[in-house]
């Protein structure tokens, strides 16, 4: 996909050089899919990627940070803090020149003309469905796919398999087998964490839980008979 964020738009979102004492300008593009950055996520080791990329990047090598390749258990938290300044910045689009909100460039080259006729349709990374092999027969089909599929050709299967899909969890016993794997998949594999959770707004409530617990805290230490 090309880069909204080539040549001097590039280095605006990124942020320009700071001056002298001052501190480093955030930078809003994301490592992986070199554009604005997207639903932004901060991995265990600091780095920030779009959340569809750093999901998409450690299904496929390993669990692994595309940036420094440090070991990562999991794909971080949300990085609030980038969100927050990338709604209150305000950049051109290198395509059309309109100035549009970081938090907001995706959807914009979604419908901007000339992005579109440069570079193709936006294709975010998590867009490319990971296809998995069925335990029972081999055949690819993708993890929504999967239930079914077993449902309809291998409901009377009673082998012990692996399943394709915890294969990618980081830390899994490779030599466990399922003796029950259409049971397996109804308990893990129904489920997907962001259809239930907003991303977006899970590090704000922690924030919120965090500067309670502090003020209920301080009142106790303060005020030990007020309660």
């Amino acid at each position: 996909m090309g880069s909204a964020l080539g040549g001097g738009a590039g280095r605006a979102a990124a942020g320009e050089q700071p001056g002298p004492g001052q501190p480093p300008a955030p930078s809003f593009e994301c490592a992986v899919c070199l554009e604005v950055l997207h639903r932004p996520v901060r991995t265990p080791c600091g780095h920030v990627f779009c959340h569809s990329c750093i999901s998409a990047s450690l299904k496929s090598n390993a669990w692994t940070c595309p940036y420094c390749r440090a070991y990562l258990p999991s794909e971080g938290i949300p990085a609030t803090d980038i969100a927050k300044k990338m709604e209150s910045t305000y950049q051109n689009c290198t395509e059309c020149q309109t100035q549009v909100c970081l938090s907001e460039m995706r959807a914009h080259l979604r419908t901007c003309e000339k992005y579109i006729e440069n570079y193709g349709p936006v294709q975010e990374l998590g867009d490319a469905v990971t296809r998995y092999s069925c335990p029972y027969c081999q055949c690819e089909v993708d993890e929504d796919e999967l239930m079914d599929h077993c449902f309809t050709y291998h409901r009377s299967e009673r082998r012990a398999v692996c399943c394709p899909i915890c294969c990618l969890t980081p830390g899994r016993d490779p030599s466990y087998f399922s003796r029950n794997f259409i049971r397996h998949l109804q308990l893990r594999h129904t489920l997907h964490y962001e259809d239930y959770v907003d991303i977006d707004t899970v590090g704000e409530v922690l924030v919120e839980r965090v500067l309670d617990g502090s003020f209920l805290e301080y009142v106790h230490v303060s005020h030990p008979n007020s309660a």
